[in-house]
């Protein structure tokens, strides 16, 4: 069965996305995908062609703030500390973050409720790095 998986985080206030990134990398989420990075390219309207490469982190970088600039979509896949658990993140030109958690997504540790995705295990890694900016968070889940 498939589980589909949204959060949402609008900030009170607009805020450039590389800053966003920045925020979320202090707090304790990194790059790592498996030992690559995992980022939209440069030019992708829409089509989703997620580049998954061994490329250093300043390489990457550079593409995001490229996109940032040309006012694309921001996409890279981000993971807490040195976990394997994370997720996709999109961050729109509003500076609105979408977070789908389908890496190693975390789920309630109970018996009858094990494929429901702890959602407080997110919101405790992500609404921090924002302290007081953040305005609304929202969470959907849909099996």
């Amino acid at each position: 069965m498939s589980v589909s998986v949204s959060i949402e985080i609008r900030l009170s206030k607009q805020i450039s996305r590389m800053t966003i990134l920045r925020k979320l990398e202090d707090f304790g989420w990194t790059y790592n995908d498996q030992g690559k990075v995992t980022y939209l390219p440069i030019g992708d309207e829409d089509d989703f062609d997620w580049q998954h490469k061994s490329i250093p982190l300043e390489e990457l970088l550079k593409i995001l703030v490229i996109k940032d600039n040309q006012r694309e979509l921001i996409g890279v896949v981000m993971t807490w500390k040195d976990t394997d658990e994370g997720g996709t993140f999109l961050i729109e030109e509003n500076g609105t973050i979408i977070i789908s958690p389908d890496i190693n997504r975390k789920v309630l540790d109970i018996e009858s409720y094990n494929k429901i995705t702890d959602v407080n295990w997110y919101i405790t890694k992500l609404i921090p790095a924002f302290g007081q900016l953040y305005e609304s968070i929202s969470f959907n889940e849909h099996v």
